[in-house]
């Protein structure tokens, strides 16, 4: 029994003579650890060996190595999708962003715009470059997104001078072409006769359900001839002539 123990021995030093072992180490996570009801964060590093103590109630917490969590992909990376808006005109702040589809690299994620907004959506944006970060508690991720001007024909406004109100369901309203923008939405109108007198007067006009049809204040309708307006839209006047036939 003895020289079997004896070549058992032996074999397993000649086994072991044969070979190399490599041995390598591999993080499987960190967190916030607790002892005698107080917690320690052991917080993750970028990939680098530290060593730390913590010390409370007598008791002491060494921090190991740590490296951030890595995502499904493999990768220490925040991906996101940002969906815009463009604004109407050059001068309009009506733009908007939204943060979508995040994912990676944990689930408890930061937002920040570079307008100082914070959450998923940034809005009242004018046409400029912008910038967006999310990040977790080991990873940030940064894209930059660009809000451009819609058609310059949008941005302009125009007066018509004619309208016939005869009920065809063609031309029975005084259109000013834009003026519904939100650019332009500022406004007040005011239509006076020949001699001056004040017939009809609005603010926010909008061509739809404040809009002049060609009648009176009091509803009346008023008859063929030329009349005048004045408009001021965003602090701007404007002035001209209307003529209204039936």
């Amino acid at each position: 029994m003895k020289n079997v123990a004896l070549t058992s021995i032996a074999l397993l030093v000649a086994f072991y003579s044969q070979c190399q072992v490599e041995l390598s180490r591999e993080v499987i996570g960190c967190g916030s650890l607790s002892h005698s009801g107080v917690s320690y964060d052991s917080n993750a590093t970028l990939g680098e060996a530290v060593t730390s103590t913590l010390s409370g109630n007598s008791k002491d917490l060494t921090q190991g190595f740590h490296q951030p969590r890595i995502n499904k992909e493999g990768t220490s990376k925040i991906f996101f999708d940002i969906n815009f808006t463009q604004a109407t005109c050059p001068t309009s702040f009506d733009a908007e962003a939204t943060v979508k589809n995040i994912s990676g690299c944990g689930e408890s994620y930061q937002i920040d715009w570079s307008t100082s907004d914070t959450g998923l959506v940034a809005d009242n944006l004018a046409p400029g470059l912008y910038s967006v970060t999310v990040s977790s508690q080991s990873c940030e991720t940064t894209q930059e997104f660009e809000i451009l001007s819609g058609p310059a024909a949008l941005c302009e406004i125009k007066f018509f001078n004619a309208f016939s109100p005869n009920g065809d369901g063609v031309n029975d309203t005084w259109i000013i072409q834009n003026i519904d923008s939100p650019e332009f939405m500022d406004n007040s109108i005011e239509i006076f006769n020949r001699w001056g007198q004040l017939i009809w007067d609005a603010s926010a006009y909008n061509n739809r359900d404040i809009v002049w049809d060609g009648t009176s204040e009091s509803g009346a309708k008023l008859s063929e001839g030329t009349y005048y307006y004045i408009a001021n839209v965003g602090g701007v006047d404007y002035k001209g002539y209307i003529e209204l036939t039936r």
